[in-house]
């Protein structure tokens, strides 16, 4: 036994408790008992003489559970239906705030042949989708340019969402061209070809059209009073190379290349038939066009009509943009909330729901990778 002097003395010569970084570098085997006194190598006093005969004790670490803990926590994120696909993506409260273009704004009653006399054309193409559309979307991505696809309604299918979306995120425009295609001077139901191809539009991609072109060129003031109803400017042409009758490719550049001027609306064709000709013809178009010192824009830019965007995190379907590369005169408009459980227009298809179902159950692994986070640190520094 030690009196009250040897017990101060021996005390005084125990090791100091080790600092957490040496557990984290490797030490995870366990750790000497604090109480236990230091041995010295060669050392005569009492205290060195007590360390050298002491047996050695040892206490099981928390470390390695800790880590199996930790590892666990790891492969539950990874491997969770929720989040499979999303390994190490951001949270939805840290994720960057992305806008995404849901719709354009128009004013105005008249219907436009051409747009102010600036060395500005506008290229729309009317008829699609159609199988031939996605390769014209290639086309004006490899040339830097936009355009206004006007669709019919009966044609936007889910097969040309994909296309639709590229569309978007190029910046080109989407307009209404009727459902199925009528002469609307005496079809019996304008409202309703122009508000299905709305909905096909609005549902398949999230953006609503405020541009229309009446197939034929048809229209009167009941057509145009009804389109501006529904939020429509309707748009016509004064360069039409007639492409419908493949009248071959050299002859379609000639024949835009001939009527174009400072303002022009060109119509051409996607769809509708093979338009491998026109297709073929607008690369040598818009170089062309060009070099005259002309800018392809888009009807909206021509017109002075205002883009619509909402604010996104996980479902940009591609074509979120960050606050800085929104156009100047851009619109931003709260996204609408759903009422009673329901999707928002555009978001009820099954992949979609898919998407929603993986942004929440990413927010909940989130909060569970940090937890674990934070317990395993709190514990490693004591």
């Amino acid at each position: 036994m030690l009196g009250r002097r040897g017990r101060g003395r021996l005390l005084a010569g125990t090791c100091a408790a080790r600092p957490a970084s040496s557990y984290l570098a490797g030490e995870v085997t366990g750790w000497r008992d604090r109480s236990r006194p230091c041995a010295r190598r060669g050392g005569g006093t009492r205290r060195g003489r007590l360390a050298r005969g002491s047996p050695r004790r040892w206490h099981a670490s928390p470390a390695p559970a800790l880590l199996v803990f930790v590892a666990s926590v790891a492969a539950l994120g990874s491997s969770h239906p929720l989040a499979a696909a999303t390994a190490g993506a951001q949270t939805p409260s840290s994720a960057p705030l992305r806008y995404r273009v849901v719709g354009c704004r128009s004013f105005g009653t008249a219907a436009h042949r051409e747009g102010p006399s600036r060395k500005e054309v506008a290229i729309g193409f009317d008829d699609g989708p159609w199988s031939d559309t996605p390769a014209f979307v290639t086309m004006l991505e490899r040339n830097h340019a936009r355009a206004t696809f006007f669709m019919i309604g009966d044609q936007v299918t889910s097969v040309y969402r994909s296309t639709l979306l590229r569309e978007l995120r190029n910046g080109d425009v989407l307009g209404d061209h009727t459902f199925t295609h009528p002469d609307l001077e005496t079809s019996p139901d304008v409202r309703g070809e122009l508000e299905e191809t709305i909905a096909a539009i609005r549902g398949l991609t999230g953006y609503t059209p405020c541009v229309f072109r009446p197939p034929y060129g048809d229209y009167d003031e009941s057509v145009l009073r009804t389109a501006r109803s529904l939020g429509l400017s309707t748009i016509l042409w004064n360069v039409d190379p007639a492409d419908y009758t493949l009248p071959g490719t050299a002859t379609i550049e000639a024949r835009v290349l001939e009527q174009v001027r400072p303002g022009s609306i060109i119509i051409s064709h996607d769809g509708g038939g093979p338009r491998g000709q026109t297709l073929a013809a607008y690369p040598g178009i818009i170089r062309k066009l060009r070099a005259r010192g002309y800018r392809i824009v888009t009807v909206l830019e021509m017109l002075g009509y205002r883009p619509v965007y909402e604010p996104c995190v996980e479902l940009c379907e591609g074509i979120g943009v960050p606050r800085s590369k929104l156009p100047r005169n851009a619109i931003l408009q709260r996204a609408p909330q759903p009422v009673g459980g329901a999707e928002p227009a555009g978001r009820s298809d099954p992949a979609r729901a898919a998407a929603n179902q993986r942004e929440r159950g990413r927010g909940r692994l989130g909060v569970l990778h940090r937890d674990a986070l934070r317990f395993a640190l709190a514990v490693f520094a004591r």
